[in-house]
Order: structure tokens, then C-alpha cells, then sequence
């Protein structure tokens, strides 16, 4: 009996040897999908978060960009991918305009994938086209109100965060203008230069905005920002509980282990501490922040609910071809 014992023993011992371990996460390569193209906030953003976490873990990130699609390709990328870890998502407010813009999608937007962290943030900039005969924000405001509907702003997308938070700004200031959309930043704040648009909301205060010259005549944010001072805020202006942004955050797909997303986000916000990565970002007047994925779900439903509300405007629902 006891030498049956002692053979049994021996060969829960030997199978338990033989069984692999577990691997710790990650045992291998991460994709972090970026759904717009190289150079912009979003890619800077995530990349520099990337090679931050990447040292960290001793692990290699491969940042891809997968455009196209008002951001719903790269979505469906990673909402079709395994729910692992291995694939994480770099999502704008396009995520959410596109959920709500863009008919018989592949993917939920609120079902197929869970919240991380809220990377960073930048405040929407007022600029105006040198050839406007403005200087300052009330200044602008009545010259527009001049022109009866004809002044005109760029955007960088039609959908994207700076058309529907500016049609949200004309709005909320009483104003009309037309629409003109470009496909990105550079190639709207080139028209806006050259007289070609008369305003825009800028992505991020970046050194080509500064030497652009272009007017800068509110921040749209609560408060001023560090980069510059002079420019006033849209709370200051009148514009109270009025707030247009772009944002950067971390996602996965729905279903991926607690741990993991735990992981992913205490370790966005260790990278967001970094003084390497704060100073890369916020020389391109980018806001770090790091949240975890409870406070960024609260996020996302409060800008989502904005972006519902804008979209609920006549013009701005017939201008995007959606049913009433």
C-alpha cells in the first residue's frame, strides 16, 4: 500500500515536471495598432509610449499604422484579433464619431473592446488665417457674423474631432460658417495659411504651428495653456462647459485577461511619469495622463455623449449624410 502510495507520488512529481510552465505576459512581440498616419499626435503618442513600456518589460512593440476608414479599419484589426494582450489599440475620438457616423460596421465599438488608460490629451487651438481682419476672438466673432454664412473652416476630416467640435463651438457661439474638409492636419493648416480657409481648429501646439505665424485666439480647453500663456481659454471667452479636443488612449479587445489590462495600464501610467516621455510629448503641446481603464471607460461615455449631441445638429447631420 504505501509503495503504491510512493509510486503515485513519484508520478504526479514527474507529470508536474513535464508540464510547461506558465509564461509570464508578454512572452513575446505586442502590435500596437495606430490608426492614423506617421507623425501626428496620435502616432507620436503612441510610439513614445510603446518604446517607454517596451524598455520596461525587456519586450519588443511593433507600432503599426493601419489607416484609412475614419479609424473603423484599424478597429475592426483589432476587434477581430485574439483576445490575448498581443494586439492593443491607440483609439482617437474617430473611434467613437465612427461608431456613430459609419453604417453596418464589422465591429461594436461598445461590446468588442475594453478601456486601458487615457495616454494623453490636447486642447483644441482657435486659429485664423492671416488674411482675417481679426486679432483677437471677439474680433473674429464679428467679422464671421459679417460675412452671412460665408467664412468658411477647415477641419482635418470630415467626422474627425475638429469638425464636429467646431461645428459644437459655432453652435454654442451663435455663429454659421461652411465646412471645407481636408485629409489631415498638415494639408488644412497649409490652406488655412494660405488664405484659401479662414479658420480651423489646430490638433496640438507644435513647433510648426508656433512658426507658422498663424493667429492663435483661444484655447479650447478650461484653461490657458503653459505653451501659450497670452491665449485665452474658451471658459474665459464666454464659452462656459465648452471644451474641443483631440485624445490618445489604450484599448483592447473585449474578452483579454483582467491582468493584462491591469498591466497595460499601470504601465502606461508609469511611462507617463517619465520625464522622457512627458517632455517628448508636451514639446508638442500634447498633455500626458494615464487613468485607469474604470476612469477612462467615464471618459470616453462623457465624450461620446458630446459627439451624440453634435451630431444631433441639423446642418451637421446633413452635412455627414446621416438620417435625422
Amino acid at each position: 500500500m504505501r509503495l503504491n502510495l510512493s509510486l503515485a507520488l513519484v508520478a504526479v512529481g514527474l507529470l508536474a515536471a513535464a508540464a510547461p510552465a506558465h509564461a509570464e505576459y508578454p512572452d513575446r512581440p505586442i502590435k500596437m495598432i495606430v490608426p492614423l498616419a506617421p507623425g501626428g499626435g496620435t502616432d507620436i503618442t503612441g510610439r513614445t509610449v510603446a518604446t517607454a513600456i517596451a524598455a520596461d518589460w525587456n519586450t519588443t512593440i511593433a507600432v503599426e499604422n493601419k489607416t484609412g476608414g475614419g479609424t473603423s479599419i484599424a478597429s475592426l484589426a483589432v476587434a477581430t484579433a485574439p483576445a490575448d494582450g498581443y494586439t492593443v489599440y491607440v483609439n482617437t475620438a474617430s473611434f467613437l464619431i465612427s461608431a456613430r457616423t459609419i453604417p453596418n460596421l464589422r465591429y461594436d465599438a461598445q461590446k468588442d473592446f475594453t478601456p486601458v488608460s487615457l495616454l494623453a490629451s490636447s486642447d483644441h487651438i482657435l486659429v485664423i488665417s492671416p488674411r482675417v481682419p481679426a486679432k483677437t476672438y471677439a474680433e473674429f466673432r464679428d467679422w464671421v457674423r459679417s460675412k452671412n454664412g460665408a467664412a468658411t473652416f477647415a477641419s482635418f476630416g470630415a467626422g474627425s474631432s475638429s469638425h464636429l467640435g467646431f461645428e459644437l463651438f459655432l453652435n454654442r457661439a451663435g455663429l454659421n460658417m461652411v465646412h471645407v474638409p481636408y485629409k489631415g492636419n498638415a494639408p488644412a493648416m497649409t490652406d488655412l495659411l494660405g488664405g484659401h480657409v479662414d479658420a480651423m481648429f489646430a490638433d496640438h501646439v507644435d513647433d510648426a504651428l508656433k512658426a507658422s505665424g498663424l493667429p492663435m485666439l483661444a484655447v479650447m480647453g478650461p484653461k490657458r495653456l503653459p505653451e501659450i500663456p497670452d491665449v485665452p481659454s474658451a471658459q474665459e471667452l464666454g464659452l462656459k462647459d465648452f471644451t474641443s479636443n483631440s485624445f490618445y488612449g489604450l484599448m483592447v479587445r473585449k474578452g483579454t485577461p483582467d491582468a493584462i489590462v491591469e498591466k497595460w495600464s499601470a504601465a502606461a501610467h508609469k511611462a507617463l511619469q517619465t520625464k522622457t516621455v512627458r517632455d517628448t510629448l508636451q514639446l508638442q503641446g500634447i498633455a500626458p495622463a494615464g487613468t485607469t481603464p474604470k476612469e477612462y471607460a467615464a471618459f470616453l461615455k462623457k465624450e461620446d455623449a458630446k459627439y451624440a449631441e453634435t451630431l444631433r445638429l441639423p446642418s451637421v447631420a446633413a452635412g455627414l449624410g446621416l438620417k435625422p
